[in-house]
């Protein structure tokens, strides 16, 4: 850009300004958005799981993760739609993609053994109760005096339960099952639960391993037929 200056010989003389406009990095950007998001999500959890979801204050998230509590509610709007990307965080883990389209449920598609879809199920389902278990009893505890988090509670039974045909339909695909197809997905939707997750590990303290293959060797005997069976 040029720009118009008085010289010392009283001539009105022509410079170029070579400063630049400065260019924000808009990467930058989005990956600092990104970090600040995960530092109050953090926070969040760690509060909600010591005092409750009554008893931790937006001030207080924000405190613990070290943002104003504006950031907090221009990113979340209020401590609702906080806990409920926390279960969304939680249920999905690193990949954004809805869970039917993550890697898991599309090994388990892909699998024509039965019994190896149901170890593969049961190893990456685990991982996601790990996460959510805690989350969901959060807002199981808030939902009570919440009529907002009951209806996020009721949302979060029927997306187990919708995202469970995904595994049904693919063992159907490769062998009969011993039971109809609807009471197949509700079988796997209690055995599955975040609640009978937290009584076998959390109460009980079973590994990893053993919920695992107590999983999988339940579900085989209560959907496959008796000639599949191990």
């Amino acid at each position: 850009m040029q720009k118009d200056y008085i010289g010392y010989s009283g001539t009105v003389t022509k410079a170029v300004d070579d400063v630049k406009p400065r260019r924000y990095n808009s990467q930058r950007r989005r990956e600092q958005a990104e970090q600040t998001r995960e530092r109050v999500l953090d926070a969040a959890a760690n509060l909600f799981s010591e005092r409750g979801f009554a008893g931790a204050s937006v001030a207080a998230i924000a405190a613990e993760a070290g943002v104003s509590e504006e950031t907090v509610y221009a990113r979340f709007k209020n401590k609702r739609s906080l806990l409920g990307d926390l279960v969304s965080r939680a249920v999905r883990g690193d990949d954004p993609r809805p869970v039917p389209e993550q890697g898991g449920p599309r090994a388990v598609v892909a699998a024509t053994d039965q019994h190896e879809q149901l170890r593969i199920f049961t190893a990456d389902i685990v991982l996601r109760l790990e996460r959510a278990a805690p989350v969901v009893a959060i807002v199981a505890g808030a939902s009570r005096s919440e009529p907002e988090l009951a209806e996020l509670l009721a949302r979060l039974h029927a997306d187990r339960l919708r995202n469970l045909h995904v595994l049904v339909d693919a063992l159907a695909a490769n062998g009969p099952l011993r039971v109809g197809a609807e009471e197949a997905v509700e079988t796997v939707w209690a055995l599955v639960s975040p609640e009978l997750h937290e009584l076998l590990r959390g109460v009980r303290g079973w590994t990893r391993r053993r919920y695992c293959d107590w999983l999988a060797a339940s579900l085989g005997r209560l959907l496959l037929q008796e000639g599949t069976r191990r």
